[in-house]
């Protein structure tokens, strides 16, 4: 028998984000930042985001789709910020036909260039990927809103995960509290 070990991605930092775009404008990569900015603050999956089209986002407040994975059907806001991105991307690229994709990449292919893109930045000891865009989202949620429970039950929701001990998991959440525990002996002595 064969096995193989998959690591899974990793979240990253709003630093780590930004640097990242940074690099994709540089490269003059306009759709990668844009992608990288709506995984994050849509939480969806690369399934999903690969499936979009300028005339569901352009001008809109408010995306509707049905999960590829799930088939439930989901609304997202967007926000300011984010629809101010898509249109300045959308002027950036002379206007694209407004049925065109949105993200044109492949899974495989987006993963390479954003992995190559860490790689560049020097973001260390993450593996990045798609997946990588909806974690960070997450735990940004989860952060900024006092590690709170109730934000937790909200994400697991958002995520569709079955408990919020899953999401636990899936944000890291666990490792962290054990370090913060052992860590708070040294308060101790």
């Amino acid at each position: 028998m064969i096995t193989t070990t998959c690591k899974t991605s990793d979240y990253l930092t709003t630093d780590e984000i930004l640097r990242l775009i940074r690099y994709f404008r540089k490269e003059n990569n306009l759709r990668m930042c844009l992608l990288i900015e709506f995984g994050v603050k849509t939480l969806l999956r690369y399934s999903d985001l690969s499936r979009i089209r300028w005339s569901d986002i352009l001008d809109k407040d408010t995306l509707l789709l049905n999960e590829k994975k799930t088939n439930k059907r989901r609304e997202i806001s967007i926000g300011k910020t984010l629809r101010e991105s898509i249109k300045t991307t959308y002027n950036q690229l002379k206007s694209p036909f407004p049925e065109e994709l949105v993200f044109q990449y492949t899974l495989q292919h987006t993963n390479l260039l954003l992995k190559n893109g860490g790689r560049f930045e020097r973001i260390k000891n993450k593996n990045i990927s798609t997946h990588s865009l909806r974690k960070s989202g997450s735990r940004f949620i989860w952060q900024n809103n006092g590690h709170s429970d109730e934000y937790l039950i909200k994400l697991s929701s958002i995520l569709n995960h079955s408990s919020t001990s899953i999401t636990r998991r899936y944000l890291g959440i666990s490792r962290e509290e054990i370090k913060d525990i052992y860590q708070s002996f040294d308060e101790l002595m």
